[in-house]
């Protein structure tokens, strides 16, 4: 090879090794800076693209047990009744269970809402939280005026009556229920009352279960309390950092 064309080589070959290397450098750039300049746009159109059917069904499946919870059915929690045929007997609806009282007895059936149709629905029902539920209708109608519900898991067909002003008295409460919580302890009984008033209007006595639970980190407490309505209805009572008391 001639001398000229060695020179000829040599610059061929630096200019392969200088094109090799500047695109190492800019695969290098692209690695530790974030994706090249190039997949941008592509990046962008993936973010306005509209959902997918797939991503449409998923967010209907989220929604679904919201509306489940605000369901009609479940808008009767916190009601009373008295048996059509017998004014003796009452029926307390709570959350998740039917009370029917007849004197001293106490008869308690749970159920959840499977289906809701116009003034009725499908409720799966059981007599306790280990047995099988089975499918019972149940219905809410105007009749004379009154609301009534009738349901195969029931004794009697009731009408909705307005529980009158009660007094709900208060098992296992000490001291050391104001000086956990860090509140005063008629704050926290008003609170139960109301709660009670809402979700088991016939409830007359909470019990306390005589446990705080204190996060130091956010200046809270919670404790709670169990009705004494058949169904042990669960009131949570919480202090917040401001001192102000909600019972759930």
């Amino acid at each position: 090879m001639s001398k000229k064309n060695k020179i000829m080589a040599a610059l061929a070959i630096g200019a392969i090794v200088l094109l090799v290397g500047s695109g190492v450098a800019r695969c290098s750039l692209a690695s530790a800076d974030g994706p090249a300049p190039e997949a941008e746009p592509q990046q962008q159109a993936q973010e306005q693209s509209p959902p997918t059917t797939e991503d449409t069904e998923g967010q209907r499946g989220e929604a679904a047990p919201q509306q489940r919870q605000g369901s009609a059915f479940e808008a009767l929690v916190g009601t009373s009744w008295v048996a059509e045929d017998d004014p003796e007997s009452t029926l307390s609806i709570v959350s998740g269970a039917f009370v029917e009282k007849a004197g001293e007895d106490t008869s308690v059936t749970y159920w959840t809402v499977d289906s809701e149709g116009d003034g009725s629905a499908v409720l799966l029902a059981s007599k306790s939280m280990t047995e099988a539920a089975s499918p019972v209708t149940a219905t809410v109608t105007c009749d004379g005026g009154a609301t009534v519900i009738k349901c195969d898991a029931l004794s009697h067909a009731y009408k909705q009556v307005q529980a009158g002003a009660r007094t709900l008295y208060f098992s296992g409460v000490t001291s050391k229920l104001a000086e956990s919580l860090g509140c005063e302890l008629t704050e926290i009984e008003s609170a139960v009352s109301q709660r009670a008033a809402a979700v088991s209007p016939n409830c007359e006595r909470a019990v306390w279960d005589a446990e705080v639970w204190v996060d130091f980190a956010n200046n809270t407490a919670t404790t709670t309390f169990t009705l004494d309505d058949g169904a042990s209805t669960l009131i949570s009572v919480t202090r917040a950092p401001d001192g102000t008391i909600e019972a759930l």
